[in-house]
């Protein structure tokens, strides 16, 4: 089980100290890898806000999961009442990277203060929780990135995390929100490969029924959120379907030898032996 952390300054590493490493875990080859650390603003003031819940990950047998750090950072989310003002959102991320530098997962999540964080109105995108009626908290596009979808929707989310590097596509996005009833608010994003969440369909009755693995992964991922309010511990439930692995690199490019030249000989006339009459 590897966890790979960026390298940062004495300043950040004294943020971790405070704040406690991220409970990631993840089986994979490590690499070797380097990213820009995000701006942490004051440790002092995540230290002593209420943090937010710390990332259990699943394991993987492609990839690595980074702990990409916890900071304070403007709420994220474009569909409902934002509870903050400015940077002031206790956030935890964490990432899934393929060896190739793609990000295959990207899970946040924040913490608010009790009040002003309830659910953003129903749309096409809540997912139906019971067969019946639709959670209005859970949220889920498949195409995240289609016709700007969520650099329109959820613009900070998105610019946010693209000034960090930490954007791949396509991608899916999940979203989901505890509203503070008499406690703090907490909302999870997790941006994921569809790959992960999609099987591969060959006839009409697999396509029918290829959403229905990433529904469920969704609800699991609710439930897991739901969870954290009381635990502090954000449980990633596994990807139903395995990473896909990097494609292989290219072949060289070896240019081709130059042409053979060939100079053709004519062959020698034969010796003749002498005549004898001419002895």
């Amino acid at each position: 089980m590897t966890v790979h952390t960026p390298t940062f300054t004495r300043g950040a590493l004294a943020l971790a100290t405070l704040a406690g490493a991220a409970l990631l875990a993840g089986c994979a080859s490590p690499g070797t890898w380097s990213a820009k650390w995000p701006d942490r603003g004051s440790p002092a003031a995540v230290a002593g806000s209420a943090a937010a819940p710390l990332i259990q990950v699943p394991p993987t047998s492609v990839g690595t999961w980074f702990d990409l750090g916890h900071v304070l950072a403007p709420w994220m989310a474009g569909d409902a009442p934002v509870p903050v003002s400015g940077p002031a959102a206790p956030t935890r991320v964490a990432g899934l990277r393929r060896e190739d530098g793609r990000w295959l997962a990207i899970v946040l999540t924040q913490t608010a203060p009790a009040g002003g964080a309830p659910c953003p109105l129903p749309t096409s995108l809540h997912v139906v929780d019971t067969g019946t009626t639709a959670d209005g908290c859970l949220r889920l596009r498949r195409d995240a990135d289609f016709d700007r979808w969520l650099q329109q929707q959820h613009s900070v989310l998105y610019h946010w995390l693209d000034g960090r590097g930490w954007t791949s596509q396509p991608r899916a996005w999940v979203g989901y929100r505890v509203p503070a009833d008499g406690g703090r608010a907490i909302e999870t994003h997790a941006l994921i490969d569809p790959s992960l969440i999609e099987p591969t369909t060959r006839n009409n009755t697999d396509f029918l029924a290829g959403g229905q693995p990433g529904l469920q992964w969704a609800r699991e991922l609710a439930a897991a959120t739901r969870a954290a309010s009381g635990s502090g511990v954000l449980n990633v439930p596994p990807f139903p379907f395995a990473p896909q692995v990097a494609p292989p690199a290219p072949p060289a490019v070896v240019a081709p030898p130059p042409p053979a030249r060939a100079t053709q000989v004519p062959p020698r006339p034969p010796v003749q032996a002498p005549r004898r009459d001419r002895e």
